[in-house]
């Protein structure tokens, strides 16, 4: 599979499957935010978190892909998404969710706009991750301290993170940098994007913490 980032909380998931080639989408911006959605996004599955400018532009999709929006369990071209009642705290959003993806015998799980700790019973039914997508930027999501403290929580293999500062963004969020000095580690994993086989997760022994630049 290959991800690639196109800012705030919005990932591009190239897979293949038993029934084909397929695309994930999750969390798609409006222009309002300050940074510009590739115009030539066609993907076959997409996931909302929250219902906001930051992560439900549908309509700057080049085609109408089956959304995923509401807590459940769903299957698309052999994508299995479980998606996750998560609501945040002190910021009048109950309807939010986490996502945990299973495809080509990875576990993805993305936290959306998560601004606290996870629950016993959000931890059960997330189990074991791979891939972990989490918010890092501080204000109305995850500071880096909180996010070091999810990360202990789910011991992913491979952390990138989201939801930080960067160029051309209206949001006052704080820069990556932060959470890499938080986690202990420098920022010298830098992509375009991230192509990654289930036998490069059962042969990586640490955890690896990769900041994916712009695609």
């Amino acid at each position: 599979m290959i991800i690639s980032f196109h800012g705030l909380s919005c990932f591009e998931i190239a897979t293949k499957t038993s029934s084909g080639e397929a695309t994930l989408l999750t969390n798609p911006y409006d222009n309002e935010t300050g940074l510009r959605l590739p115009k030539t996004l066609s993907p076959d599955l997409v996931v909302v978190s929250h219902d906001s400018s930051d992560a439900n532009n549908l309509e700057g999709l080049q085609n109408k892909p089956f959304t995923v929006s509401t807590p459940g369990e769903f299957e698309v071209k052999g994508i299995f998404i479980y998606s996750i009642a998560a609501p945040l705290v002190e910021k009048g959003m109950n309807n939010h969710r986490i996502f945990r993806i299973e495809v080509e015998d990875i576990h993805l799980v993305h936290l959306g706009a998560l601004n606290r700790v996870l629950k016993a019973s959000e931890l059960e039914e997330i189990g074991n991750v791979d891939i972990l997508m989490i918010p890092v930027g501080g204000g109305r999501v995850l500071t880096p301290k909180l996010a070091v403290e999810v990360i202990e929580q789910l011991e992913p293999k491979i952390v990138i993170p989201m939801f930080y500062g960067v160029s051309d963004l209206k949001e006052a969020l704080g820069e990556v940098e932060a959470f890499c000095k938080a986690m202990g580690v420098p920022k010298n994993e830098t992509a375009n994007k991230l192509k990654i086989t289930k036998r490069d997760l059962l042969e990586e022994e640490d955890m690896l913490v990769t900041v994916l630049e712009r695609a």
